[in-house]
């Protein structure tokens, strides 16, 4: 009987001490989680913020490197050393404006040397979950500098003068055409008037009027005879006919920028061709291209803002043979047949550039056997990069399967444009204008 006392007595107090033991456990989980939550969430809202910040101080590098390559097109067009300190902060000033989540910074400190200049700027940005651990903003600093030399350029614009261009569409192009030559060649600037920066131009739809270069490039004479048999008259009839339309280059370097290799018989209605030829168009398809044939490189800017007030659309989308012509008309493959030579690949201090420009799809080709429009432009791009060539795309309101071909053919994401309006579209050719002249930045 006093063992089985003893016993229920063990029994009751080892059960009462495990109850205030789990009790006390459970209280002391509780206090724990609650002490931890709070660091916790600090770490959180800093990580999250500070991913904010990393992202903000890229877009502010951006915007300070576009005020300094604005900064050094002042400098290099003379202005004084004020004049161009107050271009870089009101640039600055002016992008940031567009952004309503961008941090605070001060105006960029300017400073001007030899053909070069160097703008810093701080910023302060914000913070939201941070301030739980006390962290209520992250403050950086950023810096660019950038330099101007005189250095060769040959830029080919390559325009869509497709039906879907007609209206206000062709009007915003050539507005925002016309004003990117007065970036690419100021006045005043002797680079620029020693020709040393120059604009070629190539219009496209179905097909390419390729105008003067038709013999040397497809192997036969502008004037051509289409013949049929009548089989109610039982007699063949003979038509004469003019054509400077062309289509693909058919043959082994259809993707390159190999000269046309001709012995051209003009009094042939057919080709004598020793090499690859690019195919003329037949009676069928004589009148499907534009008036506006390729312009040579030249630093005449009326010349060239009249070639752009010209234009004409209507048609086909057949983009690949802008690509090739664009790439031809800055090729020194095709010196021979250029009224104005290009600079040679491997020259010092020569830089080459492409502008491509559809509002729509690549999709008419003639050649079917090549690919489609796309892939013989994709094609074509590949071909042109590996000549160090630096292309640029805009894709002007086009569809997606328009945008994919030119964001494919772009140098890389910083040269692919995909404006919405005509203010974009604007500013999307002052931006290339600007990045493909001889402005860098150098940090």
């Amino acid at each position: 009987m006093q063992f089985k006392k003893a016993k229920n007595m063990l029994d009751w107090v080892r059960s009462d001490w495990i109850d205030r033991f789990v009790g006390d456990e459970q209280a002391n989980i509780a206090m724990i989680v609650a002490l931890s939550v709070l660091p916790v969430a600090a770490i959180a809202g800093f990580a999250i913020d500070f991913q904010l910040t990393t992202t903000q101080k890229n877009k502010m590098q951006l915007s300070l490197d576009s005020a300094s390559i604005a900064g050094c097109r002042a400098l290099q067009e003379g202005q004084t050393h004020e004049e161009v300190t107050q271009v870089v902060q009101k640039y600055f000033r002016s992008v940031n404006g567009l952004d309503g989540d961008a941090p605070a910074c001060i105006d960029p400190e300017v400073s001007i040397g030899p053909n070069a200049l160097t703008s810093d700027s701080g910023c302060t940005q914000q913070t939201t979950l941070g301030a739980v651990a006390g962290i209520e903003e992250i403050d950086y600093s950023i810096h660019s500098a950038c330099t101007y030399g005189i250095g060769k350029l040959d830029v080919a614009f390559v325009f869509d003068v497709s039906g879907s261009m007609q209206g206000s569409r062709m009007q915003a192009l050539k507005a925002a055409a016309t004003e990117s030559l007065d970036t690419l060649m100021p006045e005043g600037n002797s680079s620029a008037e020693a020709g040393d920066v120059r604009v070629a131009m190539v219009a496209y739809n179905d097909s390419l009027n390729a105008g003067d270069m038709f013999e040397a490039a497809t192997g036969k004479p502008q004037n051509q005879t289409y013949s049929y048999y009548h089989y109610y008259y039982r007699r063949w009839f003979s038509i004469p006919y003019q054509t400077t339309c062309v289509y693909e280059r058919i043959g082994d370097e259809s993707f390159s920028d190999a000269a046309p290799n001709h012995s051209i018989d003009v009094e042939n209605t057919g080709s004598n061709n020793s090499g690859d030829y690019i195919t003329g168009a037949n009676f069928w398809d004589r009148n499907e291209c534009r008036d506006s044939e390729p312009l040579s490189l030249t630093n005449d800017k009326d010349v060239l803002k009249d070639y752009i007030d010209a234009l004409d659309p209507e048609g086909g989308t057949a983009g690949h043979l802008g690509v090739a012509w664009g790439w031809y008309m800055i090729s020194p493959e095709w010196n021979d047949h250029l009224e104005s030579p290009a600079n040679l690949y491997d020259e010092p201090d020569t830089a080459k550039a492409l502008i491509l420009m559809t509002d729509g799809d690549f999709n008419s080709e003639f050649n079917w056997q090549l690919g489609s429009s796309r892939s013989q432009a994709e094609r074509l791009c590949d071909s042109i990069k590996d000549k160090n060539v630096t292309i640029y795309s805009v894709a002007f309101q086009a569809p997606s399967s328009g945008q994919a071909v030119l964001e494919y053919c772009s140098s890389d994401a910083s040269t692919f444009f995909d404006p919405s309006n005509g203010q974009e579209l604007t500013q999307a050719y002052q931006a290339i204008a600007t990045s493909i002249s001889d402005l860098r930045i150098t940090e």
